[in-house]
Order: C-alpha cells, then sequence, then structure tokens
C-alpha cells in the first residue's frame, strides 16, 4: 500500500511539474505575442483578450507562471505583470464569467497570490476613518477638474490632494506634471486607495523606481499593488521593507520570502563561477 502511494504521488509530482513547464512555455509565447504591440494599451487589451479565449485551468496556469517568473527575476515578464495591476481594465475585457471561471481555477489550485490580482481589494478601514472629517472643496467638481487641465504650478499644487478621484486622474494626464508632484501624491496618508491604483496603472510614472518605492511604503495602496510592485524593487529596498512594521503583514512576509530567492539566486551564481 505504501508503494502504490508513492508511486501516485511521483507520478502527481511528474504531472504537476509537466503541467508547470508546459504553463511556463505559454506564457513566453503569449508575452512575445503581446509585446510586439507597441502601445501598452493595446498590450493590455490584448492580453486580456488572449486569456478570455483560453480555457480558464490553462489561463489560470499562465497567470500565475508571469506572477511567478516575474518573482524569479526574469525580466521578461516584468511589462505583463505590471499589467496585471490594470485590474478594472482587464476585468473589463475579460467579463464576469471569464473571470469568475479563473478565480475558481486559481482557488481550486490553491494560487492565493496570484488571485489577489482578480478579487475585489479588501474595504482600508484606517483610510475611511482618516477621511471622516475632511472638509469638502468650495469648487464645483467640474471646475476643479478644468484647472487640473491646466499647466500652472501653483493650481497642480493645489489639487494634488484633492479627494475626487477624477481631478485627481485628471492631473496626472497632465503633461506639465513632475516626478516631484507624483511621489507627493503617492506617498500622502491622504490619497485614496483607488488613486494609488491609478498611479501604479499609469505607464509614465510607473517605471520611475522612486515612485514604485512610494506605493509600496504607503499604508493606503492596495495589497494587490504593493505585492505587484514588491518582485520590481531592489534587495535593500526589500530588506527595509520586511524590517519595516508599520507595513501590513503580507507586504512584509513577501518581501522577505523575496529576500530569500535572491539570496539564494546569488550563491547558486557564486557556485557555478570557475
Amino acid at each position: 500500500m505504501g508503494d502504490k502511494a508513492e508511486i501516485l504521488f511521483r507520478l502527481e509530482s511528474l504531472r504537476y511539474a509537466f503541467g508547470q513547464s508546459r504553463a511556463s512555455k505559454a506564457a513566453e509565447r503569449l508575452i512575445q505575442q503581446i509585446s510586439s504591440l507597441s502601445d501598452p494599451t493595446l498590450q493590455l487589451y490584448s492580453f486580456g483578450q488572449k486569456l478570455r479565449e483560453m480555457p480558464a485551468k490553462e489561463g489560470a496556469m499562465i497567470l500565475d507562471q508571469i506572477c511567478r517568473r516575474r518573482e524569479e527575476g526574469a525580466l521578461l515578464f516584468e511589462e505583463t505583470h505590471l499589467h496585471l495591476l490594470a485590474k478594472e481594465v482587464l476585468l473589463g475585457v475579460l467579463g464576469e464569467a471569464k473571470t469568475a471561471s479563473l478565480v475558481r481555477e486559481l482557488r481550486f489550485l490553491g494560487l492565493e497570490d496570484t488571485l489577489r490580482y482578480l478579487t475585489k481589494d479588501p474595504p482600508n478601514l484606517r483610510f475611511e476613518r482618516n477621511r471622516a472629517d475632511d472638509r469638502r472643496p468650495r469648487e464645483t467638481l467640474g471646475l476643479r477638474i478644468s484647472l487640473a487641465r491646466r499647466t500652472t504650478p501653483r493650481i497642480i499644487e493645489r489639487l494634488i490632494y484633492d479627494p475626487d478621484e477624477p481631478v485627481i486622474k485628471t492631473i496626472l494626464g497632465n503633461p506639465r506634471l513632475t516626478e516631484a508632484e507624483v511621489l507627493k501624491i503617492s506617498s500622502s496618508l491622504r490619497t485614496r486607495p483607488s488613486i494609488l491604483a491609478t498611479i501604479a496603472h499609469n505607464q509614465r510614472w510607473i517605471c520611475r523606481y522612486k515612485v514604485k518605492l512610494s506605493l509600496v511604503y504607503n499604508p493606503n495602496t492596495p495589497l494587490r499593488v504593493s505585492l505587484g510592485l514588491l518582485p520590481l524593487l531592489l534587495r535593500q529596498d526589500l530588506t527595509d521593507v520586511a524590517e519595516d512594521q508599520a507595513l501590513p503583514e503580507p507586504v512584509r512576509e513577501k518581501a522577505g520570502r523575496l529576500l530569500e530567492k535572491k539570496k539564494a539566486l546569488e550563491v547558486a551564481i557564486l557556485e557555478e563561477e570557475p
């Protein structure tokens, strides 16, 4: 009976390893296809459409491979991994039925880290309590959006902490916006979680390392965004994040795991050297 159980375990292990290898190759082919598109928005829509067309189990395993391989340091997967942060757009392309089937498969396979990218962000109760007593601006929303389109630094400085998302989204599209001003928004405890997620989706700003770091350190940043940005941080910053007690526990734990992977990879490289 013991021998039979061991044989079954080995067969299951081989089947799982084969599935992982197949999913990894499929993920590489998918990324090469969408990388041929120069526009990031088209890449995202193409990514969502291809996921929608494939079986749910295959799509779930490919999503996991994108996350897994990026955590291992594979640069090929970086841009597509960042596309996963644009959850609202991606879910819109996938549709409710496909999203639900992908979520079921991810849960069945126990891929909880990947599951975060497709499920609803938990409410940030601390943020809501802190904002409960904020005063509303005197100007109308329409006027503030109109002002946000202007290019004067004084107006931008005045509106970067606006409580309404359309105003901040308009400011983020302002060509005169500087990295310093984006960092004020991304590091502020007054900034809404949804706006922080919007910054993470913004191709112009998320490529800036300081912006990534400020989002990770902001406790208002949605958990899926913080966790998704961790593989892009340098070793020393991962060390600091792992030790920062002010950050959510899942963020600290994942930073620690990524740090261990980096150390193991460095040891393996050193051992291979003649």
